[in-house]
Formats: structure tokens, sequence, C-alpha cells
């Protein structure tokens, strides 16, 4: 299952994008874009020009990452 998003596969599962992964995070779709974009990315995402898009096994990586780490906050200062 880890690797669902795999091109080797014939079942397709569709990107999210910024407003889905941020309503299922609850926090803001500027935190999503900005966790995002960064230099190190906290979330990995697909860009295709200005558009992001997310794997769903990547926001679930996210999630169990911080789940056990405890910490989503922003410390840049």
């Amino acid at each position: 299952p880890e690797n669902m998003n795999s091109a080797d596969g014939d079942d397709f599962i569709p990107l999210l994008g910024p407003s889905e992964v941020a309503k299922s995070l609850g926090v803001s779709v500027a935190w999503v874009r900005d966790h995002a974009t960064r230099k190190s990315p906290r979330i990995p995402a697909v860009k295709a020009g200005k558009l992001l898009r997310f794997r769903p096994v990547d926001v679930k990586g996210f999630i169990r990452y911080y789940w056990r780490t405890g910490d989503i906050g922003d410390h840049r200062g």
C-alpha cells in the first residue's frame, strides 16, 4: 500500500489539491502552501507551474511522522 501511487500499477489514485489537504489536516490552505513550497518542504508536493498537488501517501506519511514527534508547529522564529 505504500506504493499506491506507483506508475507500475493499473490503479490510479487521484492527487489531492491544497484545499483537500488543508481540510484533512485542519489547517489553512496558506499553511499547506507554505509547508509545501519552502526550501525544505515538510509536505512533499507535485508542482506543475503554480499548481500544487499532493499524493495521498505523502500526506499520510506527513501525518504519521508529525503524530509521532508531536510537532507540526512552525519554528521559524
